[in-house]
Parts: C-alpha cells; structure tokens; sequence
C-alpha cells in the first residue's frame, strides 16, 4: 500500500472515530491527509470502499495487538490479558466505543460489506474467547458470559465514561461468575 493511501487510511480513521461515519465527507478527509481528490479516489473508489477499507484494517490491527497481548497465555490467565487490554483501551483519549458497532449502526441496512466485516470483526474475539475458554469446565457458558460481559463494557464505558474502580468490580464479579461456572454443573 502506498504511503499515501495509508495517510489516507489513518486520517480516515482518526475523522471517523472522532466524529462518524456519517459526518466526515471525503473532502475533509482530503483537506485533512493533505491529498488530492484524485489521489484519494485512485486509491478508494468511493467513501464506502473507503470506509470498508478503514475497518478491513482496523480489524488487521486489532487482532494482532490483541494475539501479541494474549502471547502464551491459556484458559483464565488469557482471558485477564483480554480483558485488561480492553481497560486499557477504555482509557485512551481516543476511546470512542466500538468502531465497528457504530460503522453498522450508521451502515443502511442494505449494506451487506460493512456488516459483513462487523460481524466478522465479533465472530474473531467470540472463537479467540472460546478458544481460551475450552480447557475451562461450562466453556460454552464461560466464553458467552465473558463475551457478552466484554462487549457490555465497551458500551458502558462509552456511555458513562471510565471508572477504574468500576473496572476492577467488574473484573472481579466476571472472574467469580466463572469461577462458580468451574464448581457447577449445568
């Protein structure tokens, strides 16, 4: 990819995670990567390829912080590393909610591309949870729990800003529903 497009990339990104999909046109996303309109659209078709773009790549990035902030780890001990990636990622400057929720909520429901990418996005972290989750007694009911409780927290922190000492409590509840999860059976 050439230098830029990923200044294209990046600016789109900032402009989209800081505003919406919606609100940012691409002459701001030109004005604001220093580009021309021409290189921008030999580069993306259009602002929808371009917002497809955006999120393709978010994606790439996503997974692979994520994969190296697991590392070895296995069961319980990943599970922490991916929720503390998340209260990391809530404390941010940048944290505004999930990039990929809002791209749907924006995305006309004829959008097949965006959604596609959205759902696949979800469908990753789910398998990653379970993943981590088999070697643990009620797996399918410890990788819906943690999942579920994870997307809640994006959603909260979002609305109601960070609290560490709200994360930390939910930690500790989530961490304590499985371990009871660990001493039952369902």
């Amino acid at each position: 990819m050439s230098k830029s497009a990923i200044k294209i990339l990046n600016t789109a990104e900032a402009l989209f995670n800081r505003h919406s999909f919606s609100s940012v046109g691409v002459d701001l996303i030109r004005d604001e990567s220093g580009c021309s309109k021409t290189t921008l659209y030999t580069h993306f078709t259009n602002k929808q390829h371009l917002v497809e773009a955006v999120l393709a790549r978010r994606d790439q990035h996503f997974r692979a912080n994520l994969i190296e902030t697991i590392g070895d780890a296995t069961g319980l001990d990943a599970l922490e590393k991916i929720f503390d990636w998340h209260i990391a990622w809530f404390q941010t400057d940048h944290f505004k909610g999930c990039l990929f929720v809002r791209a749907t909520a924006e995305a006309d429901q004829q959008d097949n591309a965006i959604q596609h990418i959205a759902k696949q996005h979800k469908s990753w972290l789910y398998q990653v949870i379970q993943q981590h989750s088999q070697s643990l007694k009620n797996a399918e009911q410890v990788t819906l729990l943690f999942y579920t409780q994870l997307e809640g927290s994006i959603s909260r922190c979002l609305v109601e800003g960070f609290n560490l000492e709200q994360a930390n409590q939910q930690k500790k509840l989530i961490f304590q529903l499985i371990a009871l999860l660990q001493n039952q059976t369902l």
